[in-house]
């Protein structure tokens, strides 16, 4: 991939991390899985189950998104190093 877009993906990632809708839902979603799984029945493995694999997801995806924006900083620095003006020794 490029590195202007993955800069620009990075920028989109943080926004979308950084954002008080974004951490609220992930929030609420947590909340009401954890609280499935803390009010499931005993018997109910299969419930447990769901709920377990709901929570990976949903961690799956938040550490997409700062994958995602990691490798747009490591993309901004490489552009930065590429701007810097070489010095020249004769």
């Amino acid at each position: 991939m490029e590195l202007r877009k993955e800069s620009s993906e990075g920028e989109e990632a943080k926004r979308i991390l950084d954002s008080t809708v974004f951490k609220d839902a992930m929030q609420t979603l947590a909340n009401g899985y954890q609280d499935q799984w803390m009010n499931s029945d005993v018997d109910d493995v299969k419930k447990r189950e769901s709920v377990f694999v709901k929570l990976n997801i949903l961690a799956d995806f938040v550490n997409e998104l700062q994958t995602v924006l990691q490798t747009g900083q490591m993309a901004d620095e490489q552009l930065r190093q590429e701007d810097k003006p070489r010095s020249t020794v004769n």
